[in-house]
């Protein structure tokens, strides 16, 4: 199978980002939990090492940051860039 490259621009704004799908034409935005997430998914960051950030930066319980990042998770995937 032939995955396209995903080839997301990220222009930040004061209370999120607007990220721009170049390999499609599409963009959408996001606020700064979904940058922090994005940036982490860059880097190569797991599931649970997102969870704990979002803990950490925004002073999440456990539980509510893996549902923020499993919420995200899924709205990637339904958009095809995950």
């Amino acid at each position: 199978m032939n995955k396209r490259k995903k080839k997301l621009k990220i222009i930040n704004q004061d209370e999120g980002a607007m990220v721009l799908d170049k390999s499609r034409g599409i963009y959408f935005q996001v606020n700064a939990t979904g940058v922090l997430m994005l940036e982490g998914l860059s880097k190569g960051m797991t599931v649970k090492e997102l969870a704990l950030e979002l803990e950490k930066t925004f002073f999440l319980d456990k539980k509510q940051a893996e549902i923020d990042v499993n919420q995200f998770m899924d709205l990637l995937k339904e958009m095809k860039l995950a």
